[in-house]
């Protein structure tokens, strides 16, 4: 997946459509939604690519607001792989996180609390005993 500069822009310009900058937060733009976030989101759904490539072809040269609008009556299937596209990648910018106050996922262990399992919801497992297929 390799997009120009040109492509880059179009991108950029419908994700500050659907993510303008505002309230301390950037664009999505500003947050590199159509850079190193929108790598990193195609990196993890190769299945985009393709559709995001016939948007930008549709859009380019078009003004922003116009392509949304057409996107959402004509066609919800692309305007969904944008709404798909933007956001994660606008999440991936650190900034933008840490602005939102989520740090991430983390590992957290489970105490004596909440690691208690109700056993009656096991008795009826257990009373059938181990049930399996021998192999081979």
């Amino acid at each position: 997946m390799s997009f120009s500069t040109e492509d880059r822009m179009t991108v950029a310009a419908l994700a500050d459509v659907l993510i303008p900058a505002g309230e301390g937060f950037p664009s999505a733009s500003q947050a590199g939604a159509a850079g190193e976030g929108l790598d990193l989101v195609l990196a993890a759904r190769p299945d985009l690519v393709e559709p995001l490539e016939r948007i930008i072809q549709a859009a380019r040269g078009r003004p922003a607001p116009a392509v949304i609008a057409e996107l959402r009556a004509l066609s919800p299937e692309a305007f969904g792989v944008l709404a798909e596209v933007v956001p994660g990648a606008y999440f991936m910018n650190a900034a933008v996180r840490k602005a939102l106050g989520y740090a991430g996922q983390d590992a957290r262990p489970l105490g004596p609390e909440e690691d208690a399992v109700d056993r009656s919801l096991l008795e009826p497992v257990l009373r059938r005993g181990p049930i399996y297929r021998p192999t081979p």
